[in-house]
């Protein structure tokens, strides 16, 4: 029962991980959204250089196309940070049990890893950054999806397929922000 809780414990800990390089990309990808919303000329021109510098392309690209592309990847990556948090999240109550169960065979409370003392002591600080992940960075997200889609609308010039891909990928964005914080906030 020690090993199984070791080997939870450490795939718990590449979940962390990759909730952490997640997080980062989401940032990173997010800057650049931003950066498109609110100087379209100028970014289409960088972001485009970039791409074919990269791609080693000659023609120029167009900048909507790479505009989907990073919006969809902006998607994909919320989907797989809140997968990976909820996992997360999950996991901590299957290790509380564990915890409780190996204490039970060894008829004292020597493994407590992650379970009532490391909830005993939970500074004010832990608080602060949980209310970050937990509210603030959410918000944030509703509030770009939001932006982009509605910036989106006047700038496309008329119904495109480039605008409907857009706003589908903004709502999807939405949609998934609210539906993890009614999991993460409300989940008992």
């Amino acid at each position: 029962m020690h090993d199984h809780y070791k080997d939870t414990f450490a795939i718990l800990q590449r979940h962390l991980r990759l909730r952490d390089r997640t997080f980062a990309f989401i940032l990173l990808a997010i800057t650049v959204v931003l950066f498109q919303a609110f100087s379209p000329e100028g970014s289409g021109e960088i972001i485009s250089e970039f791409v074919m510098g990269r791609l080693g392309v000659n023609r120029p690209i167009d900048i909507s196309f790479l505009g989907n592309i990073l919006w969809f990847a902006t998607f994909a990556l919320v989907v797989r940070y809140f997968q990976a948090v909820v996992y997360i999240e999950r996991q901590y109550d299957y290790i509380h049990k564990l915890e409780e169960q190996i204490n039970r065979s060894y008829g004292a409370k020597l493994v407590t890893r992650e379970g009532r003392a490391y909830l005993s002591s939970y500074p004010k600080f832990s608080d602060w950054v949980a209310f970050l992940y937990g509210v603030v960075f959410p918000g944030f997200l509703l509030l770009v999806a939001t932006l982009k889609g509605v910036a989106d609308i006047p700038r496309s010039g008329g119904w495109t397929l480039s605008l409907a891909v857009n706003l589908v990928i903004s709502l999807c964005i939405v949609m998934a922000t609210v539906l993890y914080l009614l999991w993460i906030h409300w989940k008992k």
